[in-house]
């Protein structure tokens, strides 16, 4: 097959993918690389973007089934994701934030068991007394 039917084979698959005609024909030839794997990179995020749909999709599924099958008091209600589920890494300060927080929390709460726990002891004492 000579080049110039090969080049008539593949011109519509390069139209379909934005390129244009005197591009494709009277321009640099890397050009068409460039559109091609261009549009590989489009197909790979879409296909992403699927995927990340179909996992929200799930979770919130996942998460109404879940509330439907408690039994009674014994469960806590579970509820959909509070924020995005993170499509990056998180950076070092975005790490040490959270890591931060987890510890204020543990913080707060061994306070406010210490509270309780004075308190009781505090009853405790003044009955006895």
């Amino acid at each position: 097959m000579p080049f110039s039917e090969v080049f008539r084979e593949v011109f519509p698959y390069y139209m379909a993918i934005g390129m244009t005609y005197d591009e494709f024909w009277n321009q640099d030839p890397y050009l068409a690389v460039y559109y091609w794997k261009a549009h590989e990179l489009k197909r790979d995020e879409e296909n992403q973007k699927e995927w990340w749909n179909g996992m929200y999709t799930f979770i919130a599924i996942s998460t109404a089934l879940s509330n439907i099958h408690m039994d009674g008091k014994k469960h806590k209600v579970n509820h959909y994701l509070n924020e995005p589920l993170r499509i990056r890494p998180c950076t070092e300060e975005e790490l040490k934030a959270i890591e931060d927080r987890k510890n204020a929390l543990v913080v707060a709460r061994l306070n406010a068991l210490k509270a309780a726990f004075d308190a009781k002891k505090n009853e405790e004492q003044t009955d006895a007394g």
